[in-house]
């Protein structure tokens, strides 16, 4: 995993609940704070890739310190994750893969290979939408190495629906 996810979890952390929250998730995590030794941070935020037990390790950690369910910590992670994607001047990009939702989650698996290019050792999901515009209802299909990340998914679309074309989906 590249850890471009955890420095947008540090960012989430920080935007919702600030730094000393953050420095109890890196505890609870046995991750070193900055302070005592920066080069085990520095490990966790580094953005080539590196051991996924540092992702995972935050991901339960923060549940823990954050008192928050798995399913309510990947949604939220996935609403931040466009919101970062968006501030960090991302925007003009995700809004030129497609005109409509259901366009643009044609195009998800486009942006993950564009990226692989960067990264090619990142494990990137595959994600099939097929869109029924009678009952105006998608269907997605969802693969990937990581188990249980599917509410991720979820809120990434939550918040792309919202943020570029002004839906509220459900």
């Amino acid at each position: 995993m590249y850890a471009y996810i955890p420095l947008i979890w540090k960012d989430m952390v920080l935007t919702v609940a600030g730094p000393e929250t953050w420095a109890k998730i890196l505890l609870e995590a046995g991750i070193s704070s900055e302070i005592e030794e920066p080069q085990t941070q520095a490990e966790v935020l580094n953005t080539a890739t590196r051991r996924e037990d540092l992702s995972f390790a935050l991901f339960g950690a923060t549940c823990k310190v954050m008192a928050l369910s798995q399913d309510d910590l990947l949604g939220a992670f996935g609403r931040h994750f466009v919101s970062f994607t968006l501030r960090s001047g991302n925007g003009p990009f995700l809004r030129s893969q497609g005109r409509t939702l259901p366009a643009f989650l044609e195009n998800v698996n486009s942006i993950h290979n564009y990226m692989e290019r960067d990264h090619p050792n990142a494990k990137f999901p595959f994600i099939e939408s097929t869109y029924d515009p009678v009952a105006d209802t998608l269907l997605l299909t969802y693969l990937s190495i990581r188990v249980g990340v599917s509410p991720l998914l979820l809120g990434v679309i939550e918040e792309i629906a919202a943020r570029l074309y002004g839906l509220l989906v459900s």
